[in-house]
Parts: C-alpha cells; structure tokens; sequence
C-alpha cells in the first residue's frame, strides 16, 4: 500500500510526460519545462501533449479568445496588435528568431517559458514564480498560437 501511495504522490508532482507524447523544453536553456500535468485539464491541452498539435488552429472562437489574452498580456506593446512585429520580431511570418518557433511545439514552449532576448515568461508558476496564480494555462498559450497562426502571411 505504501508504495502505491508513493507512485501517486510521484505522478502529481512529475512535469506533464504524456503517453508516448512529447517532451517540452525550454526557449532559453534547452531543459524540460516542468509543466504540472494537473494543468493539462482540457482535451485540447491533452491532445497537444500527446501530438505537438494544436487543435485550436482555425477555431474561430479560439482565434478570438487567443486576440483577447495576446492584447491582455500586453504582447502587442512588443509584437503588434496581429503579431506583425514592433519592438519585438514579426510573429506571422517565417523568420523566427528562433527556428523551433516555426512548429507549434516550439512557439508554446517559448511563450510559456521566455526567451534569453528580452520575452518573459507568460506560463502559470514562471511569470511571477512566487504567485502560481499568475500567468496563462496550457489551453490559453495554445489559443494565443491559433490566434498568431491565424495572422500568418501565406507564402
């Protein structure tokens, strides 16, 4: 009994792994985000853990929910109201900064965890490590992508 106890104490404090899912990783150092898996509470969120997919792309509710948080987080001060770039790089194009950012995957694990360039971390427990209140969900960071996807120039 005593090791089952043990076993699901590990599970809850383990970052998110998924089943045969993938692995996020850090923008600025390359280690693995550690990413609650209690936080992957929707279907969209899970099915992201378990494909890299974001499911919101070309939801248009998900779309207008993404513009929302994208303009709360104050994102545009940096990237433009579309993601078009400001001070901070053009978000709808296909010169990433960094190239992982071209993949979904990538540009989740850079919103959520910052960048050594000057973006700071917008995930739930990192933007204000000491208020785990604070900060955007997995579902959220997944809507702001479908709203910047959404913005995309098509080549």
């Amino acid at each position: 009994m005593m090791k089952l106890r043990y076993i699901a104490l590990l599970a809850i404090a383990l970052p998110y792994a998924g089943n045969a899912g993938i692995s996020l990783v850090s923008t600025i150092d390359n280690k693995p985000l550690a990413i609650p898996g209690a936080m992957f509470d929707t279907p969209a969120a899970k099915e992201f853990m378990s494909s890299g997919k974001n499911p919101y792309l070309g939801n248009a509710d998900a779309i207008k929910t993404g513009k929302k948080i994208f303009q709360m987080y104050s994102c545009t001060a940096c990237h433009g109201a579309k993601g078009e770039g400001a001070v901070g790089p053009n978000l709808t194009d296909d010169k990433w900064n960094y190239a992982k950012n071209a993949n979904d995957q990538g540009i989740f694990e850079t919103i959520w965890g910052g960048t050594a360039g000057g973006m700071g971390a917008k995930g739930a427990g990192v933007m204000v490590p000491d208020d785990p209140t604070q900060g955007l969900t997995p579902d959220e960071v997944l809507k702001v992508v479908a709203f910047l996807r959404s913005n995309a120039v098509k080549h």
